[in-house]
């Protein structure tokens, strides 16, 4: 089954009917209102189902049309750049599968 991180906060994963699209979660257990003092409060990475896809295509769309939502880019030229290193970046990882 398909199992591949595309960035730092997402990866790729299968289940031989569709593609899911999971992104990184870092749990701080401080957080939690039932945490008590002396529980371990190291905190952890997750993954979580996020959306669901035909395509490895249309999963790498998604992943950069959500990169642009969360941007903090101030003007169009920031953004171009973020869009065009992200493509860029996909671009060198899908070469390496070849």
């Amino acid at each position: 089954m398909l199992n591949v991180e595309v960035s730092d906060k997402y990866r790729l994963t299968s289940d031989g009917m569709q593609i899911t699209i999971q992104r990184k979660h870092v749990i701080d257990p401080t957080q939690s209102p039932h945490f008590k003092e002396g529980d371990d409060a190291t905190k952890r990475e997750e993954w979580r189902n996020w959306k669901y896809c035909g395509s490895v295509e249309r999963a790498l769309e998604i992943i950069a049309q959500q990169n642009v939502y969360e941007s903090d880019a101030k003007t169009l030229d920031a953004l171009l750049l973020e869009i065009s290193d992200f493509r860029r970046e996909i671009s060198r990882l899908l070469r390496l599968v070849d």
